[in-house]
């Protein structure tokens, strides 16, 4: 997530763009930026999807206050259960998307929000938490799920969502050695969780490089710094003062929001405060770049070259 001040010049960009007929999948959407996304947009008549590991009981109380903020009907929510700390639950997920009746296959927008601050130890595929959760199981969940997005009745292009964050720029490139991915990180406050984001702004130019912005446009998102349960692993002492200075889940929200709805976006853009931001110039090495997608591909069991092959 990252910290970054806030730009307080401009008026507060409000969601208005209608998402009737369209169905979405948000990651990490019982609580915190994840849930304001889910509630905002079904605020707005999407079909929404909420994803995440938590359980059926706390995601039911996540729609259920959904319904009561919003005024949405139950029926625009759903759950399903997800699992990014192993490449196996992502699998899972999509084959059980699969199962789904026909007329709910299509997928218009995926939010890929889901994302930890930094743990200790590896993830059960033998990859850093940080890297795995925020990175190799979101990139192989887009991947999978790109058969199932289409353009809505109107036109309008599919849009994938991933959350970034301004931390992408404190590092020292992009990692590509695999002995290192594997070995456990030291959380928030080492080069992981940067690491794990600066893959994600470069998978997200990867990706926006090799589709048709006609059908399917992605964009990656700096929320900003929010008090929401992004922070839970830390001491109570540090999530109260970053409580104190740190926006609410709502304004956290605003940015995926922005270029979840909004017309125009750039495809492979870094947004930050509902406008387009300058991402970290370690983006700029090519090499590195393909180097990082193929070994991705690699890692998840994709195919590099036929995106909309599972």
């Amino acid at each position: 997530m990252g910290f970054s001040p806030t730009d307080n010049s401009r008026a507060e960009w409000v969601p208005r763009q209608r998402q009737d007929g369209r169905r979405v999948l948000v990651t990490g959407s019982n609580r915190g930026i994840g849930y304001a996304t889910a509630a905002g947009l079904a605020a707005l008549g999407a079909q929404v999807v909420l994803a995440g590991h938590e359980g059926s009981e706390a995601f039911g109380e996540a729609m259920d206050r959904i319904v009561l903020e919003t005024g949405c009907q139950r029926d625009q929510l759903s759950y399903m259960a997800l699992d990014l700390r192993s490449l196996d639950s992502v699998r899972a997920f999509v084959q059980a998307w699969a199962q789904r009746p026909p007329a709910e296959h299509v997928l218009h927008s995926l939010i890929n929000n889901a994302g930890i601050a930094g743990a200790p130890g590896v993830s059960p595929d033998g990859f850093e938490l940080c890297f795995q959760i925020n990175y190799l199981s979101m990139f192989l969940l887009t991947r999978l799920l790109l058969p199932y997005m289409q353009p809505s009745s109107d036109g309008a292009p599919a849009r994938i969502v991933c959350v970034s964050s301004s931390a992408h720029v404190f590092t020292l490139g992009l990692p590509t050695d695999e002995k290192y991915l594997r070995a456990a990180g030291g959380g928030f406050f080492s080069l992981r969780y940067g690491e794990s984001k600066l893959c994600v702004n470069s998978f997200v130019r990867q990706l926006a490089s090799r589709l048709d912005p006609a059908t399917v446009e992605v964009a990656a998102v700096h929320p900003g710094s929010t008090a929401s349960g992004f922070w839970h692993s830390f001491p109570a002492w540090a999530q109260r003062c970053i409580a104190s200075v740190a926006q609410g889940p709502d304004q956290g929200a605003r940015t995926s929001l922005f270029c979840a709805t909004e017309k125009g976006i750039v495809s492979g853009g870094y947004y930050a405060d509902c406008a387009p931001a300058a991402a970290s110039f370690w983006l700029g090495s090519t090499a590195k770049a393909d180097l990082l997608w193929q070994k991705s591909c690699a890692w998840t069991g994709v195919s590099p070259t036929k995106l909309n092959a599972q």
